[in-house]
């Protein structure tokens, strides 16, 4: 038998530190556009029967207070999870499809089109770019201030641009501005 002679190497402990930093102008647009996707599953809920109302709060509450603290943190919190968290609700709205075109009864659970495309626009939008994020994985550059207010300003324009005629399309949206309710 040979002995092997050098050192060995153990393998690099896991950093306890898992979260990872992101640029202000993806940081921006990822807010930007998981507000509104959450304001588009909160408008829908009021519609939705019980056991779905539950699920678009929930998603609705997830997708604001993700995109508060991703605006506020340069390391957004559960950021490796988002590329699969931002997909959940397009997976609920194919599988309510799904069911909805295979029921015999022909009880399937008529969501507005518009909206829930718009929001499944805005959620794979966000799975999208975390995942390049993540992919890249190259520590982010110091960017002025200047950068992120016009990624800001750009990306809430865009997003407003189909979230606000989405929104419109709601039943919270349509009540809004019906004469007989005063808003």
């Amino acid at each position: 038998m040979s002995r092997m002679t050098g050192t060995l190497r153990a393998a690099p402990a896991a950093s306890a530190d898992t979260a990872v930093a992101v640029g202000p102008a993806a940081r921006a647009f990822l807010a930007v556009a998981a507000l509104g996707a959450g304001l588009l599953h909160a408008a829908l809920a009021p519609s939705a029967p019980p056991a779905l109302l539950a699920a678009f709060l929930t998603m609705s509450l997830a997708e604001l207070g993700w995109a508060a603290g991703t605006l506020a943190r340069d390391k957004p919190f559960v950021f490796r999870a988002v590329p699969a968290l931002a997909l959940l609700p397009v997976g609920l709205w194919a599988a309510l499809a799904v069911a909805g075109a295979t029921a015999s009864g022909g009880t399937a659970i008529a969501l507005p089109l518009v909206p829930m495309g718009v929001a499944s626009l805005l959620d794979v939008a966000v799975a999208a770019t975390a995942a390049v994020v993540l992919r890249r994985g190259r520590a982010v550059r110091d960017q002025s201030g200047l950068r992120f207010f016009l990624s800001l300003a750009i990306s809430a324009c865009a997003v407003c641009a189909v979230t606000i005629p989405a929104l419109g399309l709601t039943d919270a949206g349509i009540a809004a501005v019906t004469v007989h309710h005063h808003h």
